[in-house]
């Protein structure tokens, strides 16, 4: 990766960051008209005081040696100014630079995430093609696998803070991670959350059960029970470890479907008519990725929110989607 702006190479680490607070943030931005999105949304973002700020434009290598010339000169002059910006609307101990590379966008996404040492990137995402998103992923989806961190994609005009959160949550080990990452990007006082889960019903398709239509109702109902009991202690024991005083915790509003989450979370965000979908990701790569899918991906493509997606941390066990 080549820069062609000055970086301070990381965040700084005086003082103790609140729960609510970003201090390092990565933002690229492709320099259309969608760029006023993600700028817009990251001026009403929880940014540390003294916090540092990241703008990146990654130029494609494919290009020929005059077009490259002339959109790095361009590229320099709008991110400059873009910084400017930034830095007039932002706390005054903000800092914001600006960063210009030639090369891969995914590739220099994550190289600049891990020198600036982001936590957090907010982007854009495009239309795309639907043919090659579904073999090879959106730009949003392989910054997800090549950074490892959370990554915000902005969808709608930030003309508020977010006020409709939705968060699709799996019983697995990732929800104490997604759960964390939302309390952290929505500060107190925060607006009430529709919590989505989806869950299976393997019974419904076992040749070898003898189950009546009403037994198989039955069971289904318990098995909602008992996730929604599940939910609402994973949910708790969240809130401890993040250390959140009861005041400071907002109100959950519990939907638990029957179903694939690729059918239940869209429906459940349009009704709600949710402004942000906060869900993790499994992190597969690969042929994995390949062939089984990513469920993240295909609610990244299917909702018309801003989504907050978060990775597994480092180390996590990874399961089936």
């Amino acid at each position: 990766m080549s820069a062609n702006a000055p970086k301070r190479g990381s965040a700084k680490t005086v003082g103790s960051p609140g729960p609510a607070v970003f201090r390092s943030v990565l933002v690229p931005i492709d320099l259309t008209p969608g760029s006023d999105r993600v700028l817009g949304r990251l001026r009403m973002l929880p940014l540390a005081t003294d916090g540092d700020v990241t703008i990146l434009h990654v130029i494609p290598g494919s290009l020929p040696p005059r077009e490259r010339r002339e959109a790095e000169r361009y590229a320099k002059k709008a991110l400059a100014s873009e910084a400017l910006h930034l830095r007039e609307s932002l706390s005054t101990n903000v800092g914001v630079d600006a960063l210009v590379t030639l090369g891969s966008a995914a590739k220099d996404i994550g190289t600049a995430a891990t020198e600036t040492k982001a936590e957090l990137i907010v982007m854009g995402r495009g239309g795309g093609r639907a043919l090659r998103d579904a073999f090879l992923g959106s730009t949003a989806e392989r910054v997800l696998r090549q950074a490892k961190l959370p990554v915000l994609v902005a969808r709608l005009a930030a003309r508020a803070a977010y006020h409709r959160p939705a968060l699709a949550l799996d019983l697995d080990q990732a929800a104490h991670e997604v759960l964390r990452c939302m309390l952290r990007l929505i500060p107190p006082p925060r607006p009430p959350v529709t919590v989505i889960h989806a869950f299976d019903f393997p019974y419904s398709r076992s040749a070898y059960t003898m189950l009546s239509e009403d037994e198989a109702e039955e069971r289904k109902a318990e098995i909602q029970s008992k996730a929604a009991h599940e939910l609402a202690r994973c949910l708790r024991e969240a809130l401890t470890k993040a250390h959140v005083p009861p005041a400071h915790a907002p109100h959950w509003e519990m939907h638990v479907r029957y179903g694939s989450p690729r059918l239940v979370v869209p429906k459940a965000v349009s009704k709600a008519e949710t402004d942000l979908l906060v869900l993790g990701t499994r992190g597969y790569t690969g042929p994995a990725h390949v062939f089984l899918g990513s469920v993240a991906g295909d609610l990244l493509r299917e909702v018309k929110c801003d989504v907050l997606v978060v990775p597994p941390s480092p180390g996590a066990a990874k399961t089936h989607p």
